[in-house]
């Protein structure tokens, strides 16, 4: 069936769950089918993750024996029949939950991850189009120390909280995965400023800052509080807000170094919504509340977030253009080249003429012209008077 449809329907089998999707999935179907055990109300099941679903990326659907053995059946009597197959068309939509004037997303990931914030600038353009009617929620990813222990209060090197918020080593060439989890913290105060200040219009300095955050401080391997606060300044966002929005962060009595060993509320409140929604990897989106596993493309996910909302605008039936802000060459750049290579050549050109030039009239003058033809002249005249048979 794989070469004829991308939908592949099995059995629910003895191998789990993930593992037969995983397979499906390698086998080139683009949507795995489980036929139930029984014939059972399957509405209230749902297909969770055991912890072996990370990589997978189609989606899966569970329908009843019933229907599987008809389709199935269906299938066999007319495999024989191709125009019988090629007719058959099965559809499966995927209703989103609560569909509402607003839709949500939530974009979770490490602020050491450098391809994160080129996806934020595709989005940037994206949340122009949509405006209040689709709202960013930011979300960052720590793990507990093996060797964590909530009964001890003792720092853990490259760890805040005693060892409960550490990043996995050898990411980006970051040596100090505290500094990480530091601007984790930043990051989230600077998008509560942002976002929840009275003037709308200062949503826009979230994206700014990570913008000039990624420019400044990501390339340059340059994560931590000083060229956090550099960025902050240059944006005009208030350094002691944020210093304050990340002090009051840490639970417990405040003192020199308490970030090492306290607990963090915005790091516990991401910890505990990664759970509920089953985030598994960073970096990850969800959309009301439901995993995103489509490709990681602006004009994908806008599809998605025009799909969540009841009362579309207008943007959502027409096509969006997203600007890419890849690395290269701007228009003015290549055109100031363009003239300087043109100059340059003319250059050489008139330069290379007067070289040429001159060297002729050198050649010219040093030599004798004139005396050269009457010699040629006389000795053809020579040669004439002396031919035998001429009188």
């Amino acid at each position: 069936m794989v070469g004829e449809s991308p939908f592949i329907m099995v059995q629910w089998g003895q191998c789990g769950l993930m593992e037969k999707i995983n397979n499906i999935e390698q086998a080139g179907g683009h949507l795995a089918i489980i036929i139930s055990e029984s014939d059972e109300n399957i509405n209230g099941i749902f297909l969770s993750d055991d912890g072996s679903g990370y990589d997978i990326t189609i989606p899966a659907v569970l329908i009843s024996q019933t229907d599987g053995k008809t389709i199935a059946s269906y299938y066999i009597n007319h495999v024989h029949s191709h125009q019988d197959i090629k007719d058959i068309r099965l559809e499966v939509k995927f209703e989103n939950e609560n569909l509402d004037n607003t839709v949500r997303y939530d974009i979770w990931y490490s602020p050491d991850q450098e391809n994160i914030y080129l996806f934020f600038r595709e989005l940037r353009n994206l949340q122009n189009v949509l405006g209040d009617t689709a709202m960013l929620g930011v979300h960052y990813f720590t793990y507990p120390h093996f060797s964590y222990d909530p009964a001890k209060k003792v720092p853990i090197k490259n760890c805040l909280g005693s060892g409960l918020y550490c990043i996995r080593p050898g990411k980006s060439g970051v040596s100090d995965g505290a500094n990480v989890i530091r601007e984790s913290i930043r990051q989230k105060c600077v998008y509560f400023y942002a976002y929840l200040n009275k003037n709308k219009n200062k949503w826009t300095l979230f994206w700014d800052y990570l913008d000039n955050f990624y420019t400044k401080c990501v390339v340059d391997r340059s994560i931590n509080v000083e060229c956090s606060e550099k960025v902050l300044k240059k944006l005009g966002i208030p350094t002691d807000e944020i210093q304050k929005c990340y002090q009051n962060s840490f639970l417990g009595n405040k003192f020199d170094n308490s970030e090492t060993i306290q607990q963090n509320e915005f790091l516990n409140r991401d910890y505990e919504l990664r759970k509920k929604n089953f985030i598994t990897k960073a970096p990850s989106i969800t959309i009301n509340d439901r995993v995103y596993l489509d490709s990681w493309k602006a004009d994908l996910v806008f599809e998605s977030l025009c799909a969540s909302l009841i009362d579309k605008p207008e943007a959502c039936y027409m096509e969006v253009t997203f600007e890419r802000n890849l690395k290269g060459v701007s228009l003015l750049a290549f055109l100031i080249i363009l003239v300087v290579v043109l100059m340059i050549n003319i250059g050489l050109f008139w330069t290379c003429k007067k070289i040429i030039k001159k060297g002729v009239e050198e050649r010219v003058d040093s030599t004798d012209i004139n005396n050269k033809i009457d010699n040629v002249v006389g000795s053809y005249l020579a040669l004439r008077d002396t031919a035998p048979g001429e009188d």
